[in-house]
């Protein structure tokens, strides 16, 4: 067994709205702590930019012309993942141990959502992009970048109601799971859907509660088997 997936994390602050927060600097740091033989790059405006250059120029205007900053944040993650393989982390996650053992011989990752959050959302089960990992030119991330470049996304009508639901449904996590539900079995099989007891422990509410201090012993219980917590600040939605 061995581990084929780059020893690279990447993560994302454009630095466009603000510098990066003081509490997810601190929660950047358990990654390099927990991760020391593997690379770390910092990825701010000028850093995507370069990249998508460099590597996808017949998508610069297009990545442009995204209504919200946010779905440009999406779609970097992608196309880094796609090129260079590695892991990428949101700036809300905390490393509790390294994940090396759990990714062993996977090829592509996406971190799943705690039940309580599949049920408010009337889903069977939620993955993100607020966790992933893959080897470099996964089929799944070409088949992402194909979607959320298609004249259907681009194209898509802004919903009145929530600019939530419009970013998850053309660049987040709705657009994964209907792209992942689209696939045939022996293709769902070479994607590893981390279960949430391992990256996502908390719900929104726990987390909340736990970033106002407010630890319990069902905290504890909910963490023994936790190789990263996710605290869900939300930030783009603030």
């Amino acid at each position: 067994m061995k581990n084929v997936i780059p020893k690279i994390i990447h993560q994302v602050w454009s630095g466009i709205d603000e510098p990066l927060p003081e509490h997810f600097a601190k929660m950047s740091e358990t990654w390099k702590y927990d991760y020391p033989d593997w690379k770390y790059v910092f990825w701010d405006a000028d850093r995507m930019n370069s990249f998508i250059l460099d590597y996808y120029p017949q998508y610069w205007g297009a990545y442009n012309n995204f209504q919200y900053n946010v779905q440009r944040w999406d779609v970097i993650r992608y196309l880094i993942l796609h090129k260079m393989g590695g892991m990428y982390v949101d700036f809300d996650y905390e490393s509790l141990k390294p994940m090396d053992e759990l990714l062993m011989n996977k090829h592509c990752c996406f971190s799943q959502e705690p039940g309580y959050h599949c049920m408010i959302a009337n889903r069977r089960y939620i993955f993100n992009n607020s966790l992933m990992a893959s080897i470099p030119n996964h089929f799944f991330f070409f088949l992402i970048i194909d979607k959320v470049f298609s004249k259907e996304t681009l194209k898509q009508p802004i919903s009145s109601e929530s600019n939530k639901d419009f970013v998850f449904q053309t660049t987040g996590q709705w657009m994964l799971i209907d792209l992942y539900e689209s696939l045939k079995s022996e293709e769902k099989d070479d994607i590893y859907l981390i279960p949430a007891s391992y990256v996502s422990p908390f719900d929104a509410r726990q987390a909340i509660m736990a970033r106002k201090g407010m630890w319990n012993r069902q905290f504890e219980e909910c963490i023994k088997e936790a190789y990263a917590i996710h605290y869900y600040f939300g930030a783009w939605l603030s």
